[in-house]
């Protein structure tokens, strides 16, 4: 009788616990663009207990995972704020858009990420123009662009820190808590081909608000090329009530969707 695979065997088991523990990219290729904002806006968007990072900034990426140990290959863009968290410099994410649905499971389940299904693409042009850009619901709310002058800097370690809010609602229409700080830590060997100018483009969405954060000054773009691996860890616990106006950022905007239940919202 053939082994159901809806039930694992211990070997099995482990192999999948270990992907979890160790979730690893390969052959990654990203657009990076930063960015100025407003110091207010983003103080804002941050929920306790994080806090504003000493320079107001936006960073925003679009990038092509060709191999993984967990989910397979995907597009990902992400959009993060400069933050703080006892005294350590880190990331807060505030949306993250994916092309696969095992990559967006697979991310929300294990760190609490802030992932939607998008249309996304990152496309070399030629003559050191790369774009990027973000589409859900027939609109490009978010495009990258760059003018880049190849580099020969040698390929390097680096760790970025980057934190989530882990949570689920419950059945009786609460959200349950604590809710986790998540706290994930981002290794990775990188090799940046080419730095440049950027122009950055973000258009009015309903579901993905990324146009009410003021842009004040574009600061540049990177194109790298890499390996990166994660691991994560619930660093705090958070009152439900304290996070709550911040709780549904990562879901698309219900009140669009009651007003008009047989559209999409636009």
């Amino acid at each position: 009788m053939p082994h159901p695979r809806f039930r694992r065997t211990n070997e099995e088991i482990e192999q999948f616990l270990a992907a979890f523990r160790r979730p690893l990219f390969r052959d990654v290729r990203a657009l990076t663009v930063t960015a100025d904002s407003d110091p207010e806006t983003l103080a804002a968007l941050l929920p306790p207990p994080l806090e504003p990072a000493a320079e107001p900034r936006i960073v925003f990426s679009v990038a092509e995972v060709r191999r993984s140990n967990c989910v397979g290959a995907f597009f990902v863009a992400t959009v993060d704020i400069a933050c703080t968290y006892q005294g350590e410099t880190a990331l807060y994410c505030l949306a993250m858009p994916v092309s696969t649905d095992s990559a967006l499971t697979f991310g929300r389940e294990l760190y609490g990420e802030p992932k939607k299904l998008a249309e996304i693409q990152l496309e070399e042009r030629g003559d050191g123009v790369v774009h990027g850009s973000v589409t859900r619901y027939g609109i490009t709310f978010l495009e990258l662009s760059a003018v880049l002058d190849p580099t020969e800097e040698p390929e390097r370690e680096t760790e970025t820190i980057r934190y989530h809010f882990r949570f689920l609602p419950t059945p009786d229409g609460r959200i349950a808590g604590p809710v986790e700080l998540v706290r994930v830590l981002h290794r990775s060997r990188l090799r940046v081909t080419a730095r440049g100018q950027a122009s950055l483009t973000v258009r009015e969405s309903p579901h993905d608000p990324l146009f009410d954060i003021p842009i004040l000054k574009v600061l540049g773009a990177a194109f790298s090329e890499g390996v990166t691996e994660t691991s994560g860890a619930v660093a705090a616990t958070v009152p439900t009530e304290t996070f709550l106006p911040f709780a549904f950022a990562k879901v698309d905007d219900l009140l669009v969707w009651a007003e008009e239940p047989s559209g999409a919202g636009r």
